[in-house]
Order: C-alpha cells, then sequence, then structure tokens
C-alpha cells in the first residue's frame, strides 16, 4: 500500500511520517535548513501485514510546490490528510482535497496533528470544520484521529488503522505490460542511473529491456531496490528504485515525468479524449481553445481543452473533452489527471483518459461522443460489444486492446469470449460483430442474386462493381474482400474468369450467341498470351467488323469475354494467367516494385501488348502504378 500525505505547509506532515516510521523524508539541505518540504519524500514502515511494508509519499504543502505535490500522488492507494489543530484547514489544504477527490482516491484518513497546543473546546471545533470540508467528496465520512508527534498520543491508534486498511486493500494484479512512472532521477558511484517511481502495471525483472517514453529510448534493467534492499521483480502497487542503462551502450536521458515501460506500450500522444470534472468554485466555465497546465503522472505539459458535447464546459459540471498537447506524452485509459490555470496559479478541475489517441476529425459528431460512452466503461467487454454494435464496419482492435493495456493473452482471451469476426485490415485487426458479418455476407447475396435475375445471359458481375453495389467504402473495402473470400470458400459463390457469380447462376444465353461465343474461343486459344485484335478476329469467324465488335463487347459485358483494352478481348483463363505473370515479375524484384519492360519479358506478348495490359490491371485495382513503377495490389481483408 502506498500513502500520500496532503495539507498545508507547515501542519506537521514530515514529523508524523516520521513518527510512523522513523525515517525523516526532508532529504535535502534546504528542506533541513528552512524546515520545509519542497521535494516529495519517501518512507516505508512494516506494520505486520503480510511482511509487505507500507509506503509513504510526504508531499509539499507550500502552494509554490504544488506542482511537486501533484508528482508524488500520481499513483497511490490510501490519502493521509494532515491538518494542524490551531490552524484547522488551510487554503492548501482545501487544494489538496480537490486533488485527491479529482484523482479518484476514495481511501484515507484525518490526522488531527498538534493536539498538545489546543484545548478540547479547539479541537471539536477543528474536528467540525474538517467533517464540512469532507462532505461531498471522495473522502466523507474518512475517520479522524487526533496525534501529537511530541508526546506520541494517537500514533498508535493511525499505525493500526492504516494496518487495517493495508490488510483490506485488494492486492494489484500484475496484469498487463510493465508502465513505471519516473518522480526522480539521480546517479550513484558505481552504479550509474537510478530513477525512483511507481508501477502501475505489469511487472519487470533485472535483465528486461524497456523503453523510456516518450523519447523512445532503449534501457536495461541493471537492478532493482525496493524500500533499500535488492529484489529480483518489481511489480504493480510497488514503489522501487531501478538502476538503469542503456540497452545500446550509449547514454540514455530520463527525467520526471517520464515513463518506463515495456517496448509496446513507448506509444507517445499529443491528442487525448477525457472526462474532465470542473470545480464547483471557479469563475467563468471552460471554452474551447482555453489553454490549461496538464499534470499526468509526473509529467507536466500545456494543453489546449475543447469541450465536446458543446461550446462550453460550466463551473462544477462533467464532461468529455479533447485535450490537444504542446509535447508528447505517455497515457492511456483509465488514466488520472488534473488541470491547473495556464500560469499554473489555481486547480481547475481534473479527470481520467477515455482515448488516448483521440482523432482530430470529428472529435464532437454524435456517434463519436456515443462512442466515448461506450469507452468510458471500465469494463471492457461491454465496452467493445457497444462499441460493436454502433459500427457495422468494424472496431479497430490495436487501440483498443493497447488503451487497456490488454497483454497478449488478455487481449486474446477477451477476442475469443466475443460473438465477433476478426479481419486483417491495413490497420490491423478489425473486429465486425457477428450480427453486422451475416449482413455482410447476406448483401453479397443479394446483389449477386438480383444481378442474375435482372441479367440471366450474364456470366456474373465483376468484383469491384459487386463491391460497389454492396456499398462499400474506402474503409470497408477489406471487410467486403474477405466477406467475399468467405462466400467462396464456402462454394456459395464461384469466381469464374474475371466475374463472380452465385454457385447455382448458369447463364443462358441466345442459342445463336452461344454458338457464335463457341467458335470466338475456339478461334483465341490457340494464340495463347498474344490474342489477334478484334479487327483481326472478324475475318477468322466469318463476321463483319461492327457486328464483331459489337458482339465482342457484349459478351465482355456479360463477363465471357475479358476486354483488356477497345481493340483487344480475352479469354477469362488468359488474363489469369497474365495476372500470374506479373504476380512472379513482382516477386521477382528486390522490391516488388516492376517496369512494363520486366512484364514484357516474363510475358513474351510484346512491349505494346504489355502496356495494355499492365493499364486494365491498374483499372482493375490488379496493379498499383507510381513513379513509372508498379507494385501488386494489396487486397487486405483476410479473416484472421
Amino acid at each position: 500500500m502506498i500513502v500520500a500525505t496532503a495539507g498545508h505547509v507547515d501542519h506537521g506532515k514530515t514529523r508524523l511520517v516520521h513518527a510512523l516510521t522513523g525515517i525523516d523524508t526532508d532529504r535535502l539541505p534546504e528542506e533541513q535548513r528552512r524546515g520545509m518540504t519542497i521535494e516529495a519524500g519517501f518512507a516505508h514502515a512494516d506494520f505486520g501485514v503480510a511482511g509487505e511494508p507500507v509506503g509513504f509519499v510526504d508531499v509539499p504543502g507550500h502552494e509554490r510546490f504544488v506542482r511537486n505535490m501533484l508528482a508524488g500522488v500520481a499513483a497511490i492507494d490510501f490519502a493521509l490528510v494532515v491538518v494542524a489543530a490551531d490552524d484547522g484547514p488551510m487554503p492548501q489544504t482545501r487544494e489538496h482535497l480537490a486533488v485527491l477527490d479529482l484523482l479518484g482516491v476514495a481511501q484515507g484518513a484525518v490526522a488531527l496533528t498538534k493536539i498538545d497546543r489546543v484545548d478540547a473546546a479547539r479541537l471539536r471545533q477543528v474536528e467540525r470544520e474538517v467533517g464540512a470540508l469532507l462532505a461531498g467528496s471522495a473522502l466523507a465520512g474518512a475517520p479522524l484521529f487526533a496525534v501529537s508527534t511530541v508526546s506520541g498520543a494517537g500514533i498508535a491508534a493511525l499505525r493500526e488503522h492504516l494496518a487495517a486498511a493495508q490488510r483490506g486493500l485488494p492486492s494489484r494484479a500484475a496484469a498487463g505490460r510493465f508502465r513505471y512512472v519516473v518522480d526522480r532521477v539521480f546517479t550513484r558511484p558505481g552504479a550509474g542511473l537510478v530513477v525512483t517511481g511507481t508501477v502501475l502495471s505489469g511487472r519487470a525483472c533485472i535483465g528486461d529491456e524497456l523503453r523510456v517514453t516518450p523519447s523512445g529510448a532503449p534501457l536495461r534493467v541493471r537492478g532493482i531496490q525496493r524500500h533499500g534492499e535488492a529484489v529480483a521483480e518489481a511489480r504493480a502497487g510497488q514503489r522501487c528504485a531501478l538502476n538503469v542503462a542503456a540497452a545500446g551502450g550509449e547514454r540514455v536521458e530520463v527525467e520526471r515525468g517520464d515513463w518506463i515501460v515495456a517496448p509496446a506500450l513507448h506509444v507517445p500522444t499529443v491528442r487525448i479524449d477525457a472526462e474532465l470534472r470542473l470545480l464547483a468554485d471557479l469563475a467563468q466555465p471552460l471554452a474551447a481553445g482555453a489553454t490549461l497546465q496538464l499534470h499526468l503522472g509526473a509529467a507536466v505539459r500545456n494543453a489546449r481543452a475543447t469541450p465536446l458535447q458543446g461550446r462550453r464546459l460550466d463551473a462544477g459540471a462533467q464532461g468529455f473533452v479533447q485535450l490537444v498537447l504542446d509535447a508528447p506524452v505517455h497515457a492511456l485509459r483509465g488514466d488520472r489527471f488534473v488541470l491547473r490555470g495556464a500560469a499554473a496559479q489555481r486547480l481547475v478541475g481534473g479527470g481520467r483518459v477515455i482515448d488516448p489517441f483521440a482523432p482530430a476529425r470529428g472529435r464532437a459528431r454524435p456517434g463519436r461522443l456515443a462512442d466515448l460512452d461506450a469507452l468510458a466503461n471500465d469494463d471492457a467487454p461491454a465496452a467493445l460489444v457497444q462499441l460493436l454494435a454502433a459500427h457495422p464496419e468494424g472496431v479497430e482492435w490495436p487501440p483498443f486492446a493497447l488503451a487497456r493495456n490488454l497483454d497478449d493473452a488478455a487481449a486474446e482471451a477477451l477476442r475469443a469470449a466475443l460473438p465477433a469476426v476478426s479481419i486483417a485490415h491495413p490497420c490491423g485487426v478489425r473486429l465486425v460483430a457477428a450480427a453486422h458479418w451475416q449482413a455482410l455476407l447476406a448483401s453479397i447475396d443479394a446483389v449477386l442474386a438480383d444481378w442474375h435475375e435482372q441479367h440471366p445471359d450474364s456470366l456474373g458481375l465483376g468484383e469491384a462493381a459487386l463491391l460497389a453495389a454492396c456499398g462499400v467504402t474506402r474503409t470497408t473495402a477489406p471487410l467486403r474482400r474477405a466477406a467475399l473470400r468467405q462466400r467462396i470458400d464456402e462454394g456459395l459463390v464461384v469466381r469464374d474468369g474475371f466475374v463472380l457469380r452465385l454457385a447455382t447462376h448458369v447463364a443462358r444465353l441466345a442459342p445463336e450467341d452461344e454458338a457464335r461465343l463457341r467458335e470466338l474461343k475456339s478461334v483465341l486459344r490457340p494464340y495463347g498470351l498474344r490474342p489477334p485484335a478484334v479487327g483481326e478476329i472478324a475475318p477468322l469467324i466469318g463476321i463483319d467488323l461492327p457486328t464483331t465488335a459489337a458482339f465482342v463487347q457484349r459478351a465482355a459485358q456479360l463477363g465471357h469475354l475479358v476486354q483488356v483494352a477497345k481493340n483487344r478481348v480475352f479469354l477469362p483463363a488468359t488474363v489469369e494467367a497474365l495476372v500470374q505473370a506479373a504476380r512472379d515479375t513482382a516477386a521477382a524484384a528486390p522490391d516488388g516494385r516492376f517496369g512494363a519492360a520486366s512484364f514484357r519479358d516474363r510475358s513474351g506478348i510484346g512491349r505494346n501488348l504489355s502496356i495494355q495490359v499492365l493499364e486494365f490491371f491498374d483499372r482493375s485495382g490488379i496493379t498499383h502504378y507510381a513513379g513509372g513503377l508498379r507494385t501488386m495490389a494489396d487486397r487486405g481483408g483476410e479473416r484472421s
């Protein structure tokens, strides 16, 4: 359990921690000279609970050091609010309580110090004032302990309460990948770089390679200390010191506010969608574009805030906002933060990160706000089900799993538990709800069935035309293609040359057209990959050129032939062979990019015909042309 003190300057926080632990947290010479905490200090004590010491974070109370105070309470389990009985609640008492409330700290107690300086009436008065101050906050009803660090009165009772709180605290599972918030950095002779901080999730062992974020610098864990003792592992919920070194031998820079994380979690962001609650006593509402100071973990960033559910967010209200930062920061869903005014003069509000990878466009659209409602749900399966229901085109899985810090095992378990289909997508795996997936499959069946009914003499429909009729968009194209592939794999849809048809469909040509098509095919086959031009075909089948051209065009529209150019018609099997030649040409190229000359040499069809065929492939989405070279198009949409 990690306990943080809170309260006004000179109310006895450091002396109380010393009385509880025997450790003086004022380590800096200036702190000792002035008798005032400037930097957060750290101590620990064993209260006899399962051999696990309680960690204490003694935060500064002076207004000028609120930033340091915020760094100290970034990851605590229990708040120990300190109020001097002679002074009573003071400005920093109120601000610290507001910070704890905004950070969601609901476990805590109040220590009324310096009781040796007041009489019983004054003590009762301060107790009432503190109770009123806590009312309506997450710490409402927290127990009060009257203590004196001079006489020792009340210290034992407070220590026993802390031990009971530790016993009742659920153990923090080491789930997810490793995240460690850095609040102090120093070098030690013979050891090198040392950082101190708190492990928010996962675990790390000596020898592990991690990343400093947002910089991305790789480092290796050389040693781990917890409460002054060397240990082999650092895990979630623990304060510890890491002795680290650059993984590649070069110098590594770490500073307070950085995070040390598993490599997969190095995903710095400058745009965050969050749930924000403003303090009720603000003089004015939060308007779009307001510049504020964001405190997240131990990092501080300037942020431009924009309410997403209206033009402004009123004092005391709660709502979604987008925060655009002046520099990258590490954040994942659920991380708590507070906002201060741009000049850091006063606290404005606080909340939690909902989407650390927020979009720049469409941020306030109704659909996006509905997504944020879903993402705000702490229950990951329920949130994902809600998102899947709202998005027929599916949900990108990697950002969802990353934002919630799901490791591979947890991510796979969640995917397996949901009735959703996984589709390989250019942006990664996309999940589609089972009902939406069945609708995609049904739309393919319906479009083909309608086409066959309207065009009984047509062999089928081209893939591009089929997808267009299904309402394909840039986003849904991989999904439609994956659905089409499933129908083909199931045998319900057949690829017949360059067209697609239902397996039950048989094209019904008029007898005269059927005979003419058979004759045309018999003429084209001997020519292999280099069929004659349309003008050369006419005399071969004994029909005039206009009639031949019209028939060839109609046969191509019906899918029985493939019209590569105005004067070129191919058998479907011939085009498939040329597509394979293009694949082979691309495979032989070092980077998969090939020119017309390479395709000409492999196919042997000559330069002019190669150009016509390749331009047809470009139009059909088989190849992609750029910079004088071609690549085979990445069709995407494989089921995973």
